[in-house]
C-alpha cells in the first residue's frame, strides 16, 4: 500500500510541464488504500474528489477510468455524511455540488446538499481554511486552492 506522500508524488505529474494524465494511477493507489482498511480522512477527500472530477472531466485529460469502485456515499458517511461541521468537508463538497453535482450521483440531492453546507461554511465563517490547507495534497490541493481563492474573491 502506498503512502499519501507517494501518491502525492503520482498526483504531483498531473501538475508537471508535461501534464501527464497520472490521475489514474493515483486513484488507483487510494483505492488499494482505502480496500485494505486505510479509511482517513485524507484517503477519503481525496477519492471521493476523484470521483467526481473522472465524471466531470474527460478521461484522456486525467486519465481517470473505472472511478466507480468505491460507493460516494461511504466516502461522504466517512466525512461526517449531511451531518458534517468539518470546513473543509463543507467547502469541498459545496464546490463540487455547484459545479457538478450530476457527478456524484443523483443531482437533486447532491444540489440540496451543496446549498446546505455553503450555507453551513458560510455561518462558521470558513473557520481554520486558508489557502494552505490545500499545500501539499496532490491533484486534490491543487484544484480546491483554486477554487479556496475564488470562495475568496467572491463568497456569495
Amino acid at each position: 500500500m502506498l503512502s499519501i506522500d507517494a501518491i502525492t508524488s503520482i498526483e504531483d505529474e498531473y501538475y508537471s510541464p508535461s501534464h501527464a494524465p497520472a490521475l489514474g494511477r493515483a486513484y488507483d493507489a487510494l483505492v488499494e488504500r482505502w480496500m485494505e482498511g486505510a479509511h482517513d480522512r485524507e484517503t477519503a477527500l481525496r477519492l471521493l474528489f476523484f470521483i467526481w472530477y473522472g465524471f466531470a472531466e474527460p478521461s484522456p485529460f486525467t486519465g481517470l477510468r473505472d472511478v466507480n469502485r468505491i460507493r460516494v456515499v461511504d466516502l461522504f458517511q466517512r466525512l461526517g455524511g449531511e451531518f458534517s461541521t468539518d470546513p473543509e468537508v463543507l467547502f469541498v463538497v459545496s464546490v463540487m455540488c455547484r459545479l457538478a453535482s450530476w457527478a456524484l450521483g443523483d443531482e437533486k440531492y447532491w444540489k440540496d446538499v451543496g446549498e446546505r453546507f455553503a450555507a453551513r461554511l458560510k455561518e462558521r465563517h470558513a473557520e481554520g481554511l486558508s489557502r494552505q490547507t490545500f499545500t501539499r495534497r496532490g491533484a486534490y490541493g491543487h484544484y480546491f486552492a483554486v477554487q479556496w481563492q475564488s470562495y475568496l474573491d467572491n463568497p456569495d
